[in-house]
């Protein structure tokens, strides 16, 4: 893998030079920034997060008709949900693995933990036992408290669906936990495009949320050597960051996902798209032409 010293002007530059405001439209962290209350952000933030699966534009359809459906205040909403009196708000969601009743169980989750804790960072903290410097376990506790919420209203048989189980995974199973992970550093971040409302998580103990976007720049940089998306993939992925950047080792996530995510980086080599970037240095679709210079 690519040393931390020859990996830290190029990330710093990039995160510093970064046009935040040119792609924030296109991330799925537009929805919770679009609210001004912390309680609408937070609720509308986990939603966001959990649907953040496949295209932004695709996903980002579905979830725009379903805060539309749920008015002014996502948050109010949740909290006064009743199944049987508001479940049509969803009866026109339908997106890949998930559907209507997906988002009904989510909403009484939701609505039976903020009872109980009053936000989602109380239920958060409420999990992280001991304060491990890992946030694994904190987060794994999290997700089972939607997956083992009192669902008998959506769910008479027992069985949670395979669309509701999509919305929360666990790290115990050992992928990735991507959107999870990225609910997290929109929470607990304090620098844009992050709004931080979390006081209670370091950023130091947040992990790198991993799609495919980063997944391919991080191999190409010389972040990770796995092949496989998985808990470890991420866990290797944010040590080498952290390296760069104890405290806030998650700060470059925005920047390296959209840098791939906009064609800025290819994967590949090409002599005009690569010409302007920092990585050339590092990445090692250049290491031949390097090695011939």
């Amino acid at each position: 893998m690519t040393a931390a010293h020859d990996l830290r002007q190029p990330l710093e530059r990039l995160y510093h030079e970064f046009d935040y405001s040119a792609r924030v439209e296109l991330d799925a962290i537009r929805f919770p920034l679009r609210y001004g209350d912390p309680r609408d952000r937070e609720i509308v933030g986990l939603l966001s997060a959990c649907l953040a699966y496949g295209r932004v534009d695709l996903f980002g359809r579905a979830l725009q008709g379903v805060l539309a459906s749920m008015g002014p205040s996502p948050s109010v909403f949740v909290a006064d949900f009743a199944p049987r009196r508001d479940a049509d708000a969803f009866k026109d969601f339908w997106y890949r693995f998930n559907r209507p009743r997906d988002l009904v169980a989510f909403c009484i989750a939701a609505r039976d933990l903020l009872a109980r804790f009053g936000t989602l960072e109380k239920c958060f903290v409420a999990g992280d036992e001991g304060g491990s410097a890992s946030i694994g376990p904190a987060l794994e506790r999290f997700a089972r408290a939607f997956l083992e919420a009192d669902l008998r209203d959506v769910f008479p048989r027992g069985t949670i669906s395979r669309g509701y189980r999509h919305l929360f995974p666990l790290p115990s199973v050992g992928g990735p936990c991507k959107r999870l992970h990225l609910f997290l550093r929109w929470m607990v971040r304090r620098e844009p495009p992050d709004f931080g409302l979390w006081t209670s998580v370091s950023p130091s103990r947040l992990m790198m949320p991993v799609d495919t976007h980063v997944e391919n720049i991080s191999r190409s940089i010389g972040l990770t050597r796995r092949r496989s998306r998985t808990w470890r993939m991420a866990e290797e992925i944010t040590r080498k960051l952290a390296t760069i950047d104890p405290a806030d080792p998650v700060k470059f996530d925005f920047a390296l996902c959209h840098k791939r995510m906009s064609g800025d980086c290819l994967d590949r080599r090409d002599t005009v798209v690569c010409a302007p970037c920092g990585f050339k240095g590092v990445c090692r679709h250049w290491r031949a032409i390097r090695r011939r210079a």
